[in-house]
Parts: structure tokens; sequence; C-alpha cells
């Protein structure tokens, strides 16, 4: 029943008595390194920590009652899980057919249909009750269309959106939300994100995972949006990561969840005969907090992405000063920020321009980098203002960087002056 795809070595450690199997394979039929190896053994203890004494690294059971092992080294995780039963009946188990492939004596083989769907690049199940026996296999389909460049087949789409039905049905079926994060995330992370999410909505898997995100789904907004609210969210992510393809989660998730207040937030404005929302970033950061939070998401992500929805609808002032001065009071969102600024204006009508502005103010402004700390100490700054410990000297530190930031103060000397004249000039704050 197995059919020979292709002639090809192995290229990495095969420990004895292992076999190659899975997506390593698979990324190899595509032209891609893998990174994560997957293996079958009838002990894959001793494989695993075969595998261990030749590439070193750290062995931990997955699941010790099951027989699984992962080892981590060199930049590879190896999985290890038991042979039950033949070759062919462990591939009919599997997930996707260019999933259900096995490497022996320098040849990739698969069950039938697995050449048909490579040369197709697409994905389709072994048999669609196999999404049934791990309910995450559904958004693992999603994600590997986004990460892989593949396409999911009619038929394919029509599983995955009857299993999104059963799922909504049976809710305690859902996964784990650490599986749910690991799927998301990498699917955000990849060239294709915004292919995946429409993937999701399509499917209905959408409302199943980011549900607070549906609502955006054909949500009319007028003036410079000539996009639905979901449309323009995957216009967003798509343009961020045009314009910065190295984007970090946080960044990418900022751009996902920008809009998401809008729909609590929509109110008819006579005055301009159209929608407005009013406040949708701050209660959208309070969405986005929430929904990411239940996810699991480090709380440095977590934190900020939200800080960056909070303040995607800043407007950045004209002139070099104010500009630095801007940036300086949030620097801790640079340069996510103004790449997140220009992405939701090239998501919109009329306003592109905008975009390349901001881009460009934001790097010749940044051409001197904003000072991380004050020319003085605070020893310093109490012996020139006779000032004794206290809140007095954190706000003349405060006030002393933000005149760096801005370009008033660069040496010592103009620091010092600045500090005498900022004591004397009776308000005692920042210019």
């Amino acid at each position: 029943m197995l059919r020979p795809i292709a002639h090809r070595d192995f290229p990495f450690y095969t420990p004895k008595g292992a076999i190659p199997v899975g997506g390593a394979l698979r990324d190899l039929l595509l032209g891609r390194r893998p990174q994560d190896l997957d293996f079958v053994a009838e002990d894959p203890r001793k494989a695993a920590k075969d595998a261990q004494s030749h590439l070193g690294g750290t062995l931990f059971p997955l699941d010790e009652d099951r027989g699984q092992y992962r080892l981590v080294a060199g930049g590879l995780v190896l999985d290890f899980s038991p042979l039950e039963g033949s070759l062919e009946e462990d591939l009919l188990k599997r997930d996707f057919r260019l999933n259900a492939l096995i490497w022996r004596q320098n040849r990739i083989l698969g069950i039938p249909g697995a050449e048909g769907d490579l040369s197709k690049r697409v994905l389709v199940p072994v048999r669609e009750a196999n999404l049934y026996q791990d309910h995450l296999r559904s958004l693992r389909a999603v994600r590997l269309a986004a990460s892989l460049g593949l396409g999911l087949p009619r038929e394919t789409r029509k599983a995955l959106s009857r299993h999104a039905r059963f799922l909504q049905d049976h809710l305690e079926a859902l996964p784990a939300r650490e599986r749910v994060k690991e799927e998301l995330i990498r699917l955000l992370l990849s060239p294709r994100a915004t292919w995946g999410l429409h993937l999701l909505e399509r499917t209905g898997l959408l409302d199943l995972y980011l549900p607070e995100l549906r609502p955006l789904v054909g949500l009319k907004q007028g003036g410079v949006h000539h996009l639905d609210g979901w449309q323009h969210t995957l216009s967003v992510v798509l343009h961020l990561a045009w314009l910065w393809p190295e984007a970090p989660l946080e960044a990418r998730l900022a751009a996902l969840y920008h809009d998401v207040g809008k729909p609590l937030t929509r109110r008819f404005d006579p005055g301009v005969a159209r929608f407005r929302f009013l406040g949708h970033a701050e209660v959208g950061a309070e969405v986005a907090g929430a929904s990411l939070e239940w996810l699991r998401l480090s709380r440095e992500v977590v934190e900020r992405a939200k800080a960056l929805v909070r303040r995607h609808m800043d407007r950045p002032p004209e002139g070099k000063r104010a500009l630095r001065r801007f940036y300086f009071r949030r620097q801790d969102l640079l340069p996510a920020l103004p790449y997140l600024m220009a992405a939701d204006r090239l998501g919109t009508k009329g306003v592109e321009k905008e975009a390349w502005e901001i881009l460009e103010a934001y790097r010749e402004t940044l051409l001197e980098p904003l000072p991380e700390r004050p020319l003085l100490t605070g020893e310093e700054v109490m012996a020139l203002l006779h000032l004794k410990p206290g809140p007095q000297v954190g706000r003349a530190l405060k006030a002393l960087l933000l005149a760096q930031a801005e370009g008033k103060v660069r040496t010592r000397e103009e620091a010092e002056a600045f500090l005498l004249y900022w004591k004397g000039d009776g308000t005692n704050t920042p210019a």
C-alpha cells in the first residue's frame, strides 16, 4: 500500500531502531530544512537516549505513560513515539496525507494520494475521522497552510468546517489553551499569516479560537475605510509584515487586535452622518489583553500588545523637537508603533500617503538615537541644586532626560545650565 515518492537521503542522525516519519520528510520534499524531527520506534526511550549520546542536548518525557519522549539538541527538536501496529497502520492514524510519510532505505514512502498532494501543494486529511482523534488538527491544518504555502481544497475546507461546528457543540473537547497558543503564534509569525486568518474565518475556526474578532466581520466603517472591519484588519496584518518582515509577535498581535474595540464603541454621529468609534483604542486594548491572557501568552507580550493597541490612534506631531518628544514618551513601543500606524493607513483609502510620511519622519527624527540616561547622576543633581534625596530629584532627572531627547541639551555644561534654569523658573516641571 505504501508508495515511493522520492529517493532522498535523510540528512540527520537516525538512532538505531528508529524510523523518521511525518513533517520533517514533508519539509524535505517541499525544499525546506526541517527543525522538528519525528521518529517512531519499538523502544522510543532507548532510541531517544541513543540520539542524546550522539547529539547531546536535553532529553525529557512528553508522556511517559504513552512512551513519548523529546530531545532538544543543537537547534533541533526530536520527538520519539512508539510504533503502534505496522507502519501502514501508523501512517493511517496521522492527520494529513502530506504528513503520512516514512523514510526507509534512502526512499520517502507515503500512502496513496500523498504524491498528488505534493505536486498540487495541497493539504488533505488521511481520513476526516482522524480530525476527531486530536481536536487540534483542524487548527493545525490552517497553520500549516499559512506557514508552508499550501492550499486547502474544497473538501478539506468542508471537513474543517464540520469539525469546527462539532467543537462549537462540544466545547469540552477544545484542545488545551497552551496547544492552541502555540499554533496561533506560529500562524501569526508565518509569511502568509493573512491567508491563515482568512481561512480561520471561512472555516468557522475563528469563532472557536479568536471569538472576540468575529464581530469585525462585515462591520461597516465608512469615512476613509472602504473595507469592513475584518477585511481592514487582514490588510493591516498584511501591510505590517510587508513593511517590517521581522516584526515580532507583539506587533503582529497588535495589528490583529488594533480595531477589536470598534464593534463595542460603534455609534452613529448625525453631525457627520456616519458611524464613529470614539474610544475604540482604549476599549480594544482591554479586550486584547483579556484574550491574550486567556491564551496564556507571556505577560511581557500581552502588555506590549495592549499598549500598541491603545496608542495606535495617537497622531505624531509636526516638527523635529515635538516628534522626538512624542517618540521619547513612547520609546518602549519602538519601532513597532510607527510601523503599526503606517500599516493602519495603508489599509484605508485616501490617506495612504500618511503611511510613508510617518515612517520617513520617524527615521529622520531618530537618526540621532534617543537618550537612554541623563547626562548627570542623581548625586550630581542634588549637589548642583542643593536638594536632599526625594521626589524632586526624580523630577529633575526626568526633565533633563526629556530635554536631551528634544535636542535642547547635549553636553554636561548644558545639562547643568538647564537644571539651574529649570529650578528657578517656578514650575519645576519638564518643558
